[in-house]
């Protein structure tokens, strides 16, 4: 589990980089990524506990349209509470709402996310982790 949680910690951290980079030039990345990146993986714990709590016991035959029907719309909330963040700190004045680049790294970062789970134990045994993720 710990495995997990630094893979998901760094990648994050990688992805935010990335999204600096992007989204918030100006903005030093290598601080702001361990930053935003830690803030994401924090945000990940708590609606993973959540989700976790939320879904009790599931059923294995389930577990797809499960998986990517609770933790699609998580990770969008929570991609999308980091771009604005990461918005805000560019001092942009454009609206996070029309802009395309941060659409686009949000999505990446749902992928980023997903393919994270991978390292999760149950990830490592070609299963999905319902309820068990870190988000």
């Amino acid at each position: 589990m710990a495995v997990y949680a630094l893979a998901k910690l760094v990648a994050y951290g990688l992805w935010c980089f990335l999204g600096l980079r992007l989204l918030a030039p100006a903005q030093p990345p290598v601080w702001g990524a361990v930053k935003f990146g830690a803030l994401r993986w924090l945000l990940g714990l708590l609606f993973g506990v959540l989700a976790a709590l939320a879904l009790g016991s599931v059923a294995a035959e389930s577990l797809t349209a499960l998986y990517f029907g609770v933790y699609a719309p998580l990770r969008l909330v929570e991609w999308t509470i980091i771009a604005a963040l990461i918005h805000r700190s560019a001092s942009s004045r454009r609206s996070l709402v029309g802009d395309v680049r941060a659409w686009l790294w949000v999505l990446g970062g749902i992928g980023v996310s997903f393919a994270s789970d991978l390292a999760s134990p149950e990830g490592m045994a070609g299963r999905f982790c319902v309820g068990r993720c870190l988000c």
